[in-house]
């Protein structure tokens, strides 16, 4: 899985603002960084390597309303396969909803191929920490092609397999692979419930989505 941390800053800041604000900290002579130290569970893209000087630095841009035509263009990134921003709430919601009709409230993830967020969803009374835990199990999906549980059975006949598995996955069931004709297009993961149902939930998600993919 490749590891694109640009990708989600560009989305929320703006490749050039970001740089711009790390180039007037290295001006400042102020070493400090982030004070919440990374972690092998951080997350792709996450800003542990921002310093909070710089981020306090970031221009605020225009008022809210249509785009400047005269303000810096973000790069265009190569598309990745993956459901759309649209598809993947659609596929969250359903998986929600599949669950919350079992009298399970859970949270939901789902990425693209590449593990990257494209929605995110949380039930009402869910743990805080349950989008990440989800999110972590769409890691694995993508890292090895197959579903959370599918992995744990690999992982119990041949125990060699952990040696693939990075400290951000989750070997948790839950987390299913979106595939359509063959093609790996990204992930979807369901935490809050019981095993079998978690990945029942997540599959109602996919079925909701994938005739339009």
């Amino acid at each position: 899985m490749a590891n694109r941390p640009l990708r989600l800053a560009s989305a929320v800041l703006g490749t050039v603002m970001l740089f711009g604000a790390v180039a007037l900290q290295a001006q400042d002579g102020h070493p400090e960084r982030n004070t919440t130290p990374p972690s092998p569970q951080s997350m792709t893209g996450d800003y542990f390597d921002i310093p909070q000087s710089a981020q306090l630095k970031v221009p605020l841009g225009p008022p809210a309303g249509p785009r400047p035509k005269d303000l810096p263009q973000r790069p265009t990134l190569a598309p990745i396969p993956g459901p759309s921003g649209e598809l993947a709430a659609e596929a969250a919601l359903a998986a929600l909803h599949s669950c919350a009709k079992d009298g399970y409230s859970v949270t939901v993830a789902v990425s693209d191929a590449e593990g990257d967020l494209k929605a995110a969803l949380a039930g009402e009374g869910t743990m805080p920490n349950g989008i990440y835990m989800a999110m972590h199990k769409t890691l694995t999906v993508v890292g090895f092609r197959m579903s959370t549980l599918q992995l744990r059975a690999r992982i119990e006949k041949d125990p060699s397999v952990m040696d693939q598995v990075k400290p951000n996955m989750s070997l948790l069931p839950g987390g299913l692979p979106i595939i359509k004709d063959g093609r790996f297009l990204g992930a979807i993961a369901t935490s809050g419930a019981s095993a079998h149902e978690e990945e029942k939930c997540a599959a109602d998600g996919i079925a909701k989505i994938v005739d339009r993919l």
